[in-house]
């Protein structure tokens, strides 16, 4: 027993069993086998002294010898490159889990909500607001002009309340700033049914009066003035794109006088450090306009064309297009300014969207000055302030 323990022993010292390939799994199983079950029937004699003793010669006796495994093996190894990480990393889905005591409901929450140059799809509109990533609703980056990216993949509804405090842009000495006196608001809802990965186009629907009241802006009955538009967009790239709409385009009952707004706006979005993510992001849009973004003293193409601008009732304004723009700073996901040339006036503003997982957005704006004075700096007393209220579904 000792003897044939001993050869096998010799066996696998010398490593006659790897001279040929990596590992001859046949012989090398074997050799272990009789090496691990042999000692069992044979316990006293190898714990023994004399056993002990007898192994120690023998492993003095095993003539060593040098191979060269390890650096032949090294010449053969076949590297290959992969992109577990960045795969990884796309494919994180985030799900927030809530337990309701008698089962679990796992309700789905947006994805990824971090922005990385990994999984940044883009910047996306949603009305005046911006979305990251399609999925991720931002604040407003203008008040009355459009931003040129195309329409999310997320939400296609969305609701507006549009107005400003004192209807005339004169005459305010004595009143308060913050009063609605002369005042007005309009009622907006668009739909935009559908959207592919580059295009988007839906319906807009204008309720002339939601304020009803003392002053010029309260004279017409809550529901009038009903128009229709539409609003068509296109994206460029992932930071760029443009959009071709129009706001109260057909007029049904007659009594709308806040503009046949048609439009061409071109914006482009420039994240800090040119890095995809990384805040703030700067958003400039470019364009032109008729209707109420084109009452001032900077026009050109006028024409009849569909019945005039639609900004008064009684008289009858040539349709005119003019330049306009808007250049926005977001500091993060729920908080931006703006600075806004409509044609008619300069407004400063700023927007925010106070909650994760509700679309509703806040906008509030002052307006710097107007065309009646050539955009003379307004006092004061001559300011008024904007405001829109926006709720998406």
């Amino acid at each position: 027993m000792q003897l044939f323990l001993k050869k096998e022993i010799k066996k696998i010292f010398t490593l006659e069993i790897y001279k040929n390939t990596i590992f001859n799994r046949k012989k090398f199983q074997i050799g272990t086998l009789l090496f691990l079950v042999l000692p069992i029937f044979s316990q006293k004699q190898i714990f023994s002294d004399t056993s002990i003793s007898k192994l120690e010669i023998i492993t003095e006796n095993i003539n060593w010898e040098k191979t060269n495994l390890l650096e032949n093996n090294e010449k053969n190894i076949n590297w290959e490159k992969t992109n577990l990480g960045e795969n990884n990393e796309k494919d994180i889905i985030w799900q927030k889990i809530k337990n309701n005591d008698s089962n679990i409901k796992i309700k789905d929450i947006i994805k990824n909500q971090y922005l990385s140059s990994n999984n940044n799809e883009g910047i996306s509109s949603f009305n005046r607001s911006i979305v990251f990533n399609n999925s991720i609703v931002g604040p407003d980056v203008s008040w009355l002009v459009p931003p040129g990216f195309k329409w999310n993949n997320k939400y296609k509804f969305d609701s507006s309340i549009r107005g400003h405090s004192g209807r005339f842009d004169k005459g305010r000495k004595g009143k308060s700033f913050w009063a609605l006196e002369d005042g007005d608001a309009v009622g907006q809802f668009y739909y935009q049914f559908l959207n592919n990965e580059k295009t988007s186009f839906g319906l807009n629907y204008g309720i002339r009066s939601i304020y009803s009241g003392s002053g010029p802006g309260g004279t017409t009955s809550v529901g009038e003035g009903q128009s229709l538009g539409f609003r068509l967009d296109r994206k460029i790239s992932s930071t760029e794109g443009f959009s071709f709409g129009a706001e109260q385009l057909l007029h049904f009952d007659g009594l709308t006088d806040t503009g046949r707004d048609i439009y061409f706006t071109l914006s482009k979005a420039f994240w800090s450090n040119d890095i995809n993510g990384q805040f703030p992001l700067d958003i400039y849009t470019i364009g032109v306009a008729t209707g109420r973004m084109a009452e001032g003293n900077i026009k050109f193409l006028c024409s009849d064309l569909l019945g005039g601008s639609g900004t008064e009732i009684n008289h009858q304004r040539r349709l005119c297009w003019a330049p306009v723009f808007s250049v926005s700073r977001v500091f993060n996901k729920k908080l931006s300014t703006f600075f806004e040339y409509n044609s008619k006036w300069f407004i400063l503003g700023s927007s925010i969207i106070p909650f994760n997982d509700i679309p509703l957005r806040g906008t509030f704006a002052v307006q710097l000055s107007d065309h009646i004075d050539n955009y003379k700096l307004n006092n004061f007393d001559e300011m008024k302030y904007v405001f829109r209220l926006s709720l998406g579904f």
